[in-house]
């Protein structure tokens, strides 16, 4: 169980400190020029810490002061598909106002990817609301999937709808799925996980579920940032472009679920490259994605800092473009962040 939530005096009080950071630049701790993690899992009391590494805000300062890492825009975690819509509603608020706390507490330090109950639609309207215009939340975090509602789904475009409204920035993370659940796999055994290979396969899939239903082109105001590099996706474009020569598709019925190409669909969309630093991954995403949409991160406390901060290091990169990626990039995303 999450910890209760905070009282509206303690969240006029945090939101005073909120307030204070836009003004207040030199704080101590204060990093103007380091890197900006957009993968960075923050705990809140009575979360699962999930397989990583001990995490508390002390802990994950001293991590990013070692790794030149100025700000981790934390993600407090899913909110999990269930009947119990009630619940949901409240652990999300919970999770959300200890990450707006954590920024207050921390100034410069942490932003806010506040969670969303996606499988309960009245609730996750009323938790845009709450986040943007209360906790001043940089955007918004979800799962690849709810149940077996992939993101283009149709019954989750009211949420779209209105984060379209509010031009919000939406971060997606992988999750297990219905299709592939552990246990369901005979390979998948400890310390397999779907973590491994269904993950970057899920964030593949719910790519292209948004881009058929049409998502990408219907709501282009919301900026998606997904995980890991986008997962496999870089290397099924143009395999998903050569159906034009498959008789059993041809140019217009691929034109009709891509009329500008699915290329064009992908490059719309903005990618962390935790996990996907190594040469291979990210040769794989640069070519098909603008180096302008590239942005840092790397997954703790899932893995330590120092693993993406070491990979990234060794890319080779232009003086120019490793600044885009480690910051610039995300300041363009997330102006609040600009020194």
């Amino acid at each position: 169980m999450a910890s209760d939530m905070v009282s509206r005096r303690q969240v006029l009080g945090f939101m005073g400190a909120l307030a204070s950071v836009s003004v207040v630049s030199s704080q101590v701790g204060r990093k103007s020029t380091g890197k900006i993690d957009v993968h960075h899992h923050i705990i809140p009391p009575g979360a699962n810490a999930g397989a990583g590494l001990e995490w508390s805000p002390a802990l994950a300062i001293e991590e990013m002061d070692r790794n030149g890492v100025a700000a981790g825009i934390g993600f407090p975690g899913p909110i999990p598909f269930s009947a119990d819509l009630e619940g949901g509603r409240k652990l999300a608020r919970s999770y959300n106002e200890y990450g707006a706390r954590l920024g207050a507490d921390h100034p410069g330090r942490f932003g806010l990817f506040a969670s969303l109950p996606m499988h309960d639609i009245d609730g996750s309207l009323k938790a845009v609301e709450y986040a943007l215009d209360t906790l001043k939340a940089d955007g918004f975090g979800i799962s690849t999937s709810y149940g077996d509602m992939w993101l283009g789904d149709v019954k989750l475009r009211p949420i779209f709808e209105e984060l379209n409204r509010r031009n919000a920035v939406v971060y997606v993370h992988p999750n297990d799925a219905v299709c592939c659940t552990p246990g369901t796999l005979s390979y998948e055994q400890p310390p397999i996980s779907g973590s491994w290979i269904e993950w970057p396969m899920n964030t593949a899939r719910t790519i292209l579920s948004l881009m058929v239903g049409g998502n990408l082109r219907q709501f282009p105001n919301v900026r998606f940032i997904f995980s890991h590099g986008g997962g496999v996706m870089p290397l099924l474009l143009s395999r998903i472009a050569g159906f034009a020569d498959w008789p059993a598709v041809g140019p217009e019925r691929l034109r009709k679920l891509f009329p500008h190409g699915v290329e064009a669909e992908f490059r719309k969309l903005y990618f962390e490259v935790a996990q996907a630093n190594d040469p291979v991954n990210f040769e794989a995403l640069r070519k098909v994605a603008p180096m302008s949409q590239i942005l840092f991160g790397t997954d703790y406390n899932r893995f330590p800092i120092a693993h993406s901060v070491r990979l990234f290091e060794k890319l080779k990169l232009s003086s120019d473009e490793r600044r885009a990626i480690e910051r610039d990039n995300a300041v363009n995303l997330l102006p609040k962040w600009k020194a």
